[in-house]
């Protein structure tokens, strides 16, 4: 069963103020002065001005080079590709966003300095001028716009927004307008378009869905006629994405009604196979396997921090008991799970009228 709006909007409202905490306060004041010395200390070649870029011809991919490898990141493999076209200038696209977003998640571990540092040596080894010129000077108004970005979204709601779902969804409005605005700040609108559209496609289409699933003069079936007249009106690829998203979900919904009705995993198995080939069933079964021990274990959690909260001891013995209790329940991968379901649960409480 699809979630209603009032929990929908809160959770939303929730991923966005938290996206990207850790990276506003490690973002320098001048993102583009950091790209400027650590360009100079990773990469050998001048930048050289580029011309105009041209219509792209056939694209060809930077070849392979071995990447400075960060903490968190060994084994793993760049995400993105660079490509450039017949005349050596860069293609902007999502896979050079992807690109570099791969470094820029080990900011965390590694720190802002270190991360760029890495990226640009990569890039150096894959690329040669005017591409690597032209992507060093996409990449300090990258950084500009995400600092911008993440001080935006750290704005706090106001008690309205917080209570009152039509306020939350106007909120969340706002937030993509002011976020939209923001790049086209920065970045040309081909840019834009390369880099975000996408993202701004399918972030429109989520908020118009959910203005439709609050729309009171709807009934349930008027309102699934205008969801599917919205999902027709998304690119192609899009739309194809979302129909499946979409079949999972009623498909998950469908195995936990089973699981709460106490069937057996033989019976979820039978309904997964009327969906799914042989082994995405059984993947789909561990997964859920794993998911339903996750819960259990969320949910011991917070009765015994019930518990906890009311035996008399002072805050800061609360607070050491709490972390005793995670840590023995959950593991080290699982605490920034644990601190989301924990905010959400908080928001709730505050959200939730108090008892006549």
């Amino acid at each position: 069963m699809p979630l209603p709006i009032r929990s929908i909007i809160p959770l939303a409202m929730l991923a966005i103020g938290a996206a990207g905490l850790t990276l506003y306060w490690q973002w320098p004041e001048s993102a583009a002065a950091l790209v400027d010395s650590a360009s100079q200390a990773q990469v050998v070649t001048p930048a050289i001005a580029s011309p105009s870029l041209p219509q792209p011809a056939p694209t060809a991919v930077a070849p392979t080079a071995p990447v400075t490898l960060l903490p968190g990141m060994n084994g793993t493999e760049v995400d993105g590709e660079l490509k450039i076209d017949s005349a050596g200038n860069l293609q902007l696209d999502l896979a050079l966003r992807d690109y570099f977003d791969y470094f820029l998640s080990a900011v965390d571990q590694a720190g802002l300095d270190a991360s760029v540092e890495a990226l640009l040596a990569d890039a150096n080894a894959r690329l040669q001028e005017p591409a690597l010129g032209q992507l060093i000077g996409l990449l300090g108004d990258y950084l500009e716009y995400k600092r911008a970005s993440l001080a935006l979204l750290q704005q706090p709601l106001n008690g309205q927004q917080q209570l009152q779902p039509q306020a939350q969804l106007a909120a969340l409005q706002q937030a993509f307008d002011s976020l939209a605005e923001l790049r086209r700040r920065h970045f040309s609108a081909g840019a834009v378009e390369a880099l975000f559209g996408a993202e701004e496609a399918y972030a429109r289409y989520t908020l118009d869905s959910l203005a439709i699933l609050g729309r009171e003069d709807l009934s349930e079936q008027g309102k699934a006629d205008a969801q599917q007249r919205l999902r027709g009106q998304l690119p192609a690829a899009m739309r194809a994405s979302e129909e499946r998203q979409l079949q999972a979900q009623e498909q998950r919904g469908e195995s936990e009604r089973l699981w709460r009705e106490g069937a057996s995993e033989e019976q979820v198995r039978q309904s997964l196979a009327l969906s799914y080939d042989p082994a995405t069933v059984e993947r789909l079964l561990l997964e859920q396997r794993s998911e339903r021990a996750w819960q259990q274990r969320y949910t011991t959690y917070r009765e015994q921090l019930a518990t906890l909260h009311s035996n008399g001891l002072s805050p800061a013995d609360q607070q050491y008991e709490q972390q005793r209790l995670r840590q023995r329940l959950f593991s080290a991968a699982d605490q920034h799970r644990v601190d989301t379901y924990d905010a959400i649960a908080a928001k709730q409480q505050v959200s939730e009228p108090a008892e006549p």
